[in-house]
């Protein structure tokens, strides 16, 4: 049987009147561009969020050097100039369906396709971003990178949240409500201090935790406290698992209507478990909610 116990940490009136779009920190967007299904929603989704706190939209669609490689069957590499140019020419194509949209938005934003090795690349761009929308299922896994360990790399050598929209999710409404996946670890409360932008425009923030048998690195007290002081009013609700973490994530961010899940990524170590045991990886694969997730 769950049990579930609420802690609300109220603001004061002057703390509580901050809480506006002008006060957000998200002024930098970097979008990740590769063409798969969800292409036009995530579009919509960065373009919502822009538009919300006057952000600039980089966009940036990235061909890999790792295609110029090409293994045959008895071992062999060499180069392949056709893979390279076919990839720009859809690059090319791409970029003619998204442009012509931007230019009607009332956004700054700008477009750069390159060739390079894909994560120093995101990497790069990623520092100089306050949040990064990416996909689920990039394109790249045909260079011998999946969905699921490319965005894993990201999360473990970024600093910048990546926001992955939720499997045929709607566009994202940045003022909508927020749950936090909290565990009391350092990389869920750098998770936190990442998004904070982001969760300042929350219409509501719920942070969730569900009681483990390990030592958690700070009491659950804490991550309300912090949120308080940075203007967010906050309900820490405590419950004892069902099922699996991820399932009762999912469940849980449906019943209070998340609009997205805050989390914690990966151990430094990534030899090491996962943090929620395999969350990380079960929601990285799947997941109905949009995700922000961060070390």
């Amino acid at each position: 049987m769950e049990r579930s116990s609420e802690l609300l940490m109220e603001l004061r009136p002057e703390i509580a009147a901050i809480q506006t779009p002008e006060g957000s920190a998200i002024k930098s967007i970097l979008f990740v561009v590769h063409d798969d299904d969800s292409l036009e929603m995530r579009f919509q989704a960065a373009l919502s969020l822009a538009r919300a706190c006057s952000a600039h939209l980089q966009l940036l669609h990235v061909v890999p050097t790792e295609s110029y490689t090409v293994v045959d069957p008895f071992g062999a590499t060499f180069a392949s100039g056709e893979i390279v140019e076919a990839l720009e020419e859809h690059a090319v194509v791409v970029r003619s369906r998204l442009e012509p949209h931007l230019a009607k938005e009332d956004v700054s934003w700008s477009y750069e396709v390159t060739i390079s090795p894909v994560v120093p690349e995101l990497l790069k761009n990623a520092a100089f971003a306050d949040i990064v929308f990416i996909g689920r299922e990039p394109r790249w896994h045909e260079f011998s990178r999946t969905g699921p360990g490319l965005l894993g790399e990201l999360i473990c050598n970024s600093r910048t949240p990546l926001c992955i929209p939720g499997d045929g999710a709607d566009v994202l409404n940045p003022f909508g409500n927020a749950v936090i996946a909290w565990n009391g670890s350092i990389e869920a409360a750098n998770a936190v201090r990442a998004s904070i932008g982001l969760l300042r425009m929350a219409s509501s923030v719920r942070v969730v935790r569900y009681a483990e048998d390990k030592e958690a690195s700070f009491p659950d007290t804490r991550i309300v406290e912090y949120l308080s002081q940075h203007g967010v009013s906050a309900v820490l609700d405590t419950r004892t698992a069902r099922t699996e973490f991820g399932e009762d994530l999912v469940e849980y961010g449906r019943l209070f209507a998340a609009e997205y899940l805050v989390m914690g990524g990966y151990s430094h170590s990534r030899a090491g478990e996962f943090l929620f045991g395999g969350v990380t990886r079960e929601l990285l694969r799947t997941c109905p909610i949009t995700l922000v997730m961060a070390q």
